[in-house]
């Protein structure tokens, strides 16, 4: 495993139309479980006004997607996709520790052939494919 410098962090805000919120970090590591799977493993302290929010997504086990910035503030930042594993309250902050998965093209290639896939073998055409497509692609329900 490699562990890396945290230094930004925004999230997509489903609940706000899919706005990006950036947070503002006090602290933050991450690290590369170097597993074969792109799993990475993100420790982010952040004000306790996000607690609840946080909160709410760990209950639901609801997906997140991530915008880190590793080690430069001037690095692009990478996408992962991510759960909420657990949030500690400090004495001024909250640290929650996320799991999830580096987005790449690849990666998305390969989920979005998977899905097809399976549609097609549902025997699903046309318009009905397009839209169930759709859904799987951005994980909303059916």
């Amino acid at each position: 495993m490699k562990t890396f410098k945290l230094v930004g962090l925004k999230i997509e805000r489903k609940d706000r139309e899919g706005r990006i919120e950036e947070l503002p970090l006090a602290d933050g590591l991450i690290i590369n479980k170097e597993d074969g799977e792109n799993s990475w493993l993100i420790e982010a302290l952040l004000s306790k006004r996000y607690r609840y929010y946080f909160e709410h997504v760990l209950q639901n086990k609801a997906e997140l997607r991530l915008f880190v910035t590793i080690t430069k503030k001037n690095n692009t930042p990478a996408q992962i996709i991510a759960k909420v594993r657990s949030i500690m309250t400090l004495e001024e902050h909250i640290s929650v520790l996320l799991e999830g998965r580096m987005f790449t093209l690849r990666s998305a290639k390969v989920d979005a052939e998977k899905i097809l896939h399976d549609l097609v073998a549902k025997g699903l055409t046309g318009k009905k494919l397009l839209d169930s497509f759709k859904k799987k692609m951005y994980r909303q329900p059916d």
